[in-house]
């Protein structure tokens, strides 16, 4: 064993001016790392001879070598012994025979006690073994070794030598050639090729070389760029599972992840702690896109310490992903049955869906029927869909109304369980008269008649019906249906109402119509005199309708109509009236014979309440004033020009059977009484 000097220390303090020295130990100073007896980082030595290192320290300590010497228990001795004054240090030597190329490393003296944290508690020298039939101390000649490389992080090619002065030369296969810059690439003996930041060009096989006394040598390593991307992670269960006492609990974890991707996956379960879980782990390939990797967890026959939460956890460089499910155990099967709002539920008629469900806790899974007034439901209608415990119904419809049941049952435990709900389908109120009518001209009602009119209404709820009036006044606008406007109102109508036109009677009685029970309410008004537009309105729950009625009164038959007050003879003069009823007709206008002098007539326009009369004067008629009178007129709602045609013939002061006769094949007449009369519309 090497010596060591130990000298004491001294301690100098001035104390009133003098010098005190006080002498002490060298270990009582100050702590002290473990020394080696070969001083510097490195040391040489040949191939075969025997290697020894000594190590002395203030502590116990203990060795670190290279992988290969470590596994020698044959060449390899170490022997520990007190040392120092008075046996108060400790000691120990390591000796190596027969020293290899594969020797070669770092040997290391450390400190065992954790007490020494923070301070000097390694010593540290690399040992170089010269073989000069063996330059480097791992040889990859046949098969290269695979190197993991990330984009921008360091990489090292390992291609250690067996002395610090051999010169290797680093190759990309097959042409280039990497040269150390001191910066992208260094070259350290004790390592290998050393690149600070690894890229793109550095993937590929590479070569170190060198060559002694003639001799080359090479090893080959393979750089594989390894990537940190994870396409997917995903378990093969839902987010809650169930389960009895002593089933068996499967949870496989697939993990789609890039090509050079590794991954490192774990678990985190309730019975961690008690190892009640298997797992195994496998790798696959599901396309040429990603890689697959398998992690499946299984407790058999579970119990109440499994339930709780179960995680995979996916971790690739900084990437960490995690995915979880929930594990419930049950003691026995169960199932529970509740309404979830009402037992009896409203929708409305033509409502696009609409969906019954309940309230449902059970395991296992029960079988789930719904009826619809004792029938399979999905049988009976195809616009019905069941989906887990509830039932859809597209498209509602008055039909869809009706008493549902949901059973449930789990047949191996002999569990059953129903409940019923009922499903009552609004309607909107619907009037018959307005739903069939064509839309025609409004009705005219001859001036002090009796008129009756009737709306017809179906709905759900049953709905209300109220009579309207609103009176109207002409409006001269060229729009259509602005003839009528509302001065004042509208009124409500009862039974004796006086508002308008007096009402004989309100009544209303249920009739069957097209397979419906439909009410019919019935007005009766008592004489006909004011103008104007009767509402029938139809309320429920759901909605309401309303049928506006045009009640027109006239004075004129049918509306339009010419009187010729008498058929004048020659030299009297002829009088032509053309009455419409004015919110049915406008633009009132006459059209004549073409052998009437324009100079001869007269024209008067007179309107009433009810009508409109333009009065055609020709005084002074001759013969030649013979033909056809056409009053026109514009409907105002369909905007039809109606014609009302008048033939007149003229008598002569001696009007024999003979030339009336005569005169009315002149003027294309074929009546003996000289007129006719009709209406035409264009």
């Amino acid at each position: 064993c090497r010596g060591f000097l130990s000298l004491p220390s001294l301690v100098f303090t001035i104390i009133n001016g003098s010098l005190l020295v006080f002498l002490g130990s060298s270990s009582g100073s100050r702590f002290k790392g473990p020394e080696l007896n070969i001083k510097g980082t490195q040391h040489v030595i040949q191939a075969g001879q025997t290697l020894n290192l000594t190590c002395r320290g203030e502590m116990v300590h203990s060795w670190s070598l290279p992988e290969a010497p470590s596994k020698e228990g044959k060449r390899l001795k170490v022997i520990k012994y007190a040392c120092g004054r008075n046996g108060k240090q400790f000691c120990s030597s390591l000796t190596l025979s027969r020293a290899q190329a594969t020797d070669t490393g770092y040997y290391s003296c450390k400190y065992s006690s954790s007490s020494a944290v923070k301070k000097k508690t390694e010593s540290t020298v690399y040992i170089f073994i010269n073989d000069t039939g063996s330059p480097f101390v791992e040889l990859h000649s046949d098969i290269p070794k695979v190197i993991h490389m990330t984009d921008g992080e360091e990489m090292i090619i390992p291609c250690r030598v067996t002395a610090p002065d051999i010169a290797v030369t680093l190759k990309k296969i097959p042409l280039e050639t990497l040269i150390p810059d001191g910066k992208t690439i260094i070259w350290d003996s004790r390592k290998g090729f050393i690149i600070p930041k690894a890229m793109y060009r550095f993937i590929g096989l590479l070569s170190c070389e060198t060559t002694i006394d003639g001799q080359k040598y090479s090893t080959k390593y393979l750089t594989h760029r390894q990537t940190n991307t994870i396409f997917d992670v995903k378990l093969n269960t839902p987010n809650l599972v169930k389960l009895l006492k002593g089933d068996s609990l499967a949870i496989n974890c697939t993990v789609a992840a890039d090509w050079n991707t590794r991954v490192q996956m774990t678990w985190s379960y309730p019975g961690e702690a008690n190892h009640r879980a298997s797992i195994t782990k496998r790798i696959g390939q599901r396309n040429t896109d990603a890689n697959i990797f398998y992690s499946i967890l299984v407790v058999d026959k579970v119990r109440d310490i499994d339930k709780g939460q179960y995680t995979c956890y996916v971790k690739t460089g900084p990437s960490v992903k995690s995915v979880n499910t929930t594990v419930h155990v049950y003691d026995k099967s169960f199932i529970t049955l509740k309404h979830r709002r009402k037992s009896v539920l409203e929708a409305v008629a033509g409502r696009k869906s609409y969906r019954l469900s309940m309230k449902v806790k059970a395991f296992p899974s029960p079988e789930v029927v719904w009826l619809k007034d004792g029938l399979p439901a999905a049988e009976k209608c195809a616009r019905y869909v069941v989906k887990d415990y509830s039932l859809s119904i597209r498209d509602v419809a008055e039909e869809d109304a009706g008493n549902y049941t949901i059973t449930l049952s789990i047949r191996q435990w002999n569990l059953y369980k129903n409940l019923t709900v009922t499903l009552i389908v609004n309607v909107k109120p619907q009037i018959y008269e307005k739903a069939v009518s064509s839309f025609p001209d409004p009705n005219l009602y001859q001036l002090g008649s009796k008129q009756v009119l009737t709306c017809t209404v179906y709905g759900i709820p049953q709905p209300t019906i109220t009579w309207l009036w609103h009176p109207c006044r002409q409006n001269h606008s060229k729009a259509r249906y602005d003839i009528c406007s509302n001065t004042e109102g509208p009124f409500t109508l009862k039974t004796d109402s006086s508002t308008g036109n007096r009402i004989q009677s309100i009544t209303q009685h249920m009739a069957m119509i097209e397979g419906k029970n439909k009410t019919a309410s019935i007005l009766v008004v008592a004489e006909a005199k004011s103008s104007g537009i009767y509402s029938c309105v139809a309320s429920n729950k759901v909605g309401n309708v309303e049928r506006n009625i045009s009640f027109y009164v006239t004075d004129v038959p049918n509306g339009f109509h010419i009187n010729l007050e008498k058929m004048p003879i020659e030299g009297e003069n002829l009088i032509l009236s053309c009455s419409v009823n004015k919110f049915l007709y406008k633009d009132i206008a006459w059209i004549l014979p073409r052998t009437v002098n324009n100079q001869t007539k007269a024209k008067r326009h007179l309107t009433k309440e009810y009508s409109t009369t333009l009065t055609l004067t020709i005084k002074n008629v001759s013969l030649e004033h013979s033909g056809t009178y056409v009053c026109r007129a514009r409907n105002i709602y369909s905007g039809e020009e109606v014609l009302q045609k008048k033939d007149v013939t003229i008598r002569g002061e001696h009007c024999t059977k003979k030339a009336v006769y005569s005169r009315i094949l002149k003027y294309k007449s074929t009546r003996n009484d000289c007129t006719t009369q009709n209406n035409v519309k264009h």
